[in-house]
């Protein structure tokens, strides 16, 4: 009888410790291992060790305006970064009339005079970018020439998570009023963003 009772109650254990497996709504599984009576011979259970953080990548922008009045300083928008990789990400941008606003549409065959507009860019950050990660935020018109990179990887990894908002402002200094003048003129600026 004894025997009957004690298989009875390995039997009840064994099927709460498969029900826990099965039913347990955690991320990871628990359990309990017991052994009595344990005589001239070895028994084990183990402990299993888990970690997980989900990937965090992301790039947002708004845009505020993108029409330039007068000369000073224009809030073009705002962008948003987040990542938690060790290996990192980039931001670049590139300016396609190369750091200028250039004569377009009427003022493209410059009749009444037009000339390109230098500017420059500039963006604040509030929040946090990852240790690791190296940021370039001021940017003048020469500069933009060529593809300018405002955020990458300084080294081998980074060692800790961005979570920041970026404002994108442009300066023009216009010491000759060319901004009060006739003339129509644009310019476009891609940001990419790349996981790396």
């Amino acid at each position: 009888m004894k025997r009957g009772g004690a298989l009875c109650g390995s039997i009840i254990v064994l099927i709460l410790g498969l029900f826990v497996m099965i039913f347990s709504s955690g991320r990871s599984v628990i359990y309990a291992g017991e052994h009595r009576d344990v005589k001239n011979t070895s028994v084990s259970e183990v402990f299993n060790l888990s970690h997980s953080v989900a990937r965090d990548s992301y790039f947002k922008t708004i845009v505020n305006t993108s029409y330039i009045s007068s000369a000073g300083t224009t809030k073009l928008g705002r962008f948003f970064i987040r990542n938690n990789t060790r290996d990192g990400y980039k931001l670049t941008i590139d300016s396609l009339e190369l750091g200028v606003l250039k004569p377009t549409g009427e003022s493209l065959n410059q009749l009444d005079g037009e000339v390109p507009i230098p500017y420059s860019i500039s963006i604040t950050k509030e929040g946090t970018i990852g240790e690791g990660i190296d940021a370039n935020l001021v940017h003048n018109s020469e500069a933009l020439i060529n593809q300018v990179t405002i955020l990458n990887k300084a080294g081998d990894v980074v060692s800790s998570p961005t979570d920041a908002e970026f404002s994108l402002y442009v300066t023009i200094l216009d010491d000759s009023n060319i901004m009060e003048m006739a003339g129509t003129y644009t310019d476009t600026l891609t940001f990419t963003y790349t996981d790396l």
